[in-house]
């Protein structure tokens, strides 16, 4: 197994709607104290809740390497070691965009036959793999990820 690293990236999840929609969720929550709709109790567990929850969106961090036996990916907190992609068992590799509409949103997506990493961004790099089926990662700089894959490879896929 290779050790040395071709390309590195870490990605945050960077949604400002998300924050928006916490700091909204919270401010209702005191409110409904402050007009007697709700319980204090009530309030405290909900603000615990958006806590929790901005806690963990705070701490989703997407991880990609490349080295010269695969592409390593690791969407932490979710996976606690890489998931390698052999090099072997790419067929074809492409810079390329990614529509949240597509797979269902971000993170880390499942369709039949497809599986996509994302954290930040719209764009990234799909690989194709010789099974037939293919693996999105997003990427901030996609043209370095895939300039990095296709060295590794030794060759333009």
């Amino acid at each position: 197994m290779g050790t040395e690293v071709r390309f590195r990236e870490v990605q945050r999840f960077r949604r400002p709607w998300a924050r928006a929609t916490l700091l909204a969720q919270a401010i209702l929550a005191l409110a409904g104290v402050v007009r007697g709709r709700r319980s204090g109790r009530a309030a405290l567990k909900r603000l615990v809740g958006l806590g929790a929850v901005a806690l963990v969106l705070r701490s989703v961090r997407l991880y990609t390497e490349v080295r010269p036996d695969g592409v390593y990916v690791k969407f932490a907190p979710l996976h606690r070691t890489f998931r390698r992609i052999p090099l072997a068992d790419i067929e074809d590799v492409q810079a390329t965009g990614y529509s949240p509409l597509r797979y269902g949103g971000w993170g880390i997506r499942w369709r039949p036959r497809a599986l996509a990493y994302t954290a930040s961004n719209a764009s990234g790099v799909r690989l194709e793999r010789s099974s037939g089926g293919s693996v999105f990662v997003g990427s901030d700089r996609p043209d370095e990820l895939l300039a990095a894959i296709q060295t590794a490879t030794d060759r333009e896929v």
